[in-house]
């Protein structure tokens, strides 16, 4: 993958996380944990791939800058 795209892959993820958080947090507050808790769980994988995904581009950029 190009770094362009890894960066907009990186950036989808995050996007994914703070959408999730919000509409978790709308949904708690209306109807209660049991409609919400499947929003908190995808905002933490989400945010899990949003590290995972920019520490796998740090390391890449810093590898192919030292060679």
């Amino acid at each position: 993958m190009n770094k362009k795209g890894a960066l907009i892959l990186e950036y989808v993820w995050l996007a994914l996380a703070i959408f999730s958080v919000l509409f978790g947090s709308y949904r708690f507050y209306n109807t209660g944990i049991n409609n919400s808790y499947v929003f908190y769980i995808i905002a933490a994988i989400a945010s899990f791939m949003f590290i995972l995904r920019r520490a796998l581009r740090k390391f890449q950029d810093n590898n192919k800058s030292g060679k």
